[in-house]
């Protein structure tokens, strides 16, 4: 009976699925493919952010772009700008159910298909109309003409004459605190050459004592989900009302003609309600500034107006670019990171996204 062949250490080990280098006797492991990626799931719903230059850092998009992905990966993100048409975006975008979101309204930018929300400048009585009317306490107020007769009994002691031209009036230009008696119509004629009033109607409003100090909280909402809250505290003491009339009537009384401000952040939760409560009067403007103002003798919350035009995205807005550097970058960091608003954004984006686009 012959012999059987003895098998060679390397036959052995090959049938053990290694590979057996005969010259140094090392055990090397069968070479195998690497693991499959799990397949990346299917795109079915676009997000369009368009932007007005200057109005916000594309950085910014980008950044909120990269956690909409994250968060959903179902949706994919175009970026465009809302002042110039971009025929990629357009055709791309159109693919699928699409919604566009602008922080302010679009002047050349249309997209084929997709529910659009989009900034637009409303009229101060208009918009303050609506926030009553939605049960969100607001200032009284009325348009200066020239039978407007005011009662003390019901307007209290002080008014604020206001304008509505908001391109002229947008740095507080124009707002002056007064006694009730005093208020007079008057012609836009008649006020002087740099004047916001020569512009469009004078608005009277109700005064608001917020102490001694001028305090006046933003909060920036998306889609009514805050994204940070800054209240504004003047420096210097705000005129006395015991002061004679006009002292007062020439005192700056609106926070941006300060010569000074302390800002710090805010979370009462009844302001931040109000906020959400102020975007739910005007659904269709998506990002909003909302101005919030607390009665010192009351504790009573007041909105003053919401700012819808869309300028108001400050983590990187140019208008505000003054206002970051004498803040600082902690503050800034801190800005971003009190609500986690770029998170915040996405998130709240996504669930729009998904319940809304078409």
């Amino acid at each position: 009976m012959s012999a059987r062949p003895r098998r060679s250490p390397a036959t052995s080990a090959r049938g053990r699925g290694v590979l057996l280098d005969t010259m140094t006797m090392a055990i090397r492991p069968t070479p195998q493919a690497p693991p499959l990626a799990p397949p990346r799931p299917a795109i079915v719903r676009h997000l369009v952010l368009a932007y007005r230059p200057k109005w916000q850092a594309l950085s910014d998009l980008h950044a909120i772009a990269h956690h909409v992905a994250a968060i959903d990966p179902t949706i994919a993100t175009f970026v465009a700008p809302a002042d110039r048409r971009n025929a990629v975006v357009t055709r791309d975008a159109a693919t699928r159910p699409t919604l566009i979101v602008s922080n302010g309204i679009m002047p050349v930018f249309r997209p084929r298909r997709g529910r659009l929300y989009q900034g637009s400048v409303l009229p101060k009585i208009d918009e303050l109309r609506r926030l009553s009317d939605a049960g969100v306490p607001v200032p009284m107020t009325t348009v200066l003409t020239p039978d407007l007769v005011l009662d003390p009994a019901e307007w209290g002691e002080f008014v604020i004459v206001k304008p509505t031209d908001r391109d002229t009036s947008s740095h507080g230009l124009g707002i002056t605190l007064m006694r009730t008696r005093r208020v007079r119509y008057r012609a836009p004629a008649e006020y002087p050459a740099d004047h916001p009033g020569r512009h469009g109607p004078m608005l009277v409003q109700q005064f608001v004592d917020t102490g001694d100090h001028v305090v006046i909280c933003r909060v920036l909402t998306l889609f009514g989900e805050p994204l940070y809250a800054i209240a504004d505290r003047t420096l210097e003491p705000r005129v006395s009302l015991h002061a004679d009339d006009a002292e007062i009537e020439a005192a700056p009384i609106a926070s941006q003609l300060a010569r000074g401000r302390q800002s710090v952040f805010v979370d009462d939760p009844h302001v931040l309600a109000l906020a959400r409560a102020a975007h739910a009067a005007v659904p269709e403007v998506p990002l909003k500034g909302c101005d919030i103002v607390q009665d010192a003798r009351t504790g009573r919350l007041y909105v003053l107006e919401l700012n819808c035009g869309g300028n108001t995205w400050h983590f990187s807005s140019a208008q505000q670019a003054h206002e970051r550097a004498r803040n600082g970058a902690e503050f800034e960091m801190r800005r971003a990171a009190q609500f986690d608003a770029f998170r915040t954004a996405a998130r709240v984006l996504v669930e729009r996204t998904n319940a809304e686009a078409v």
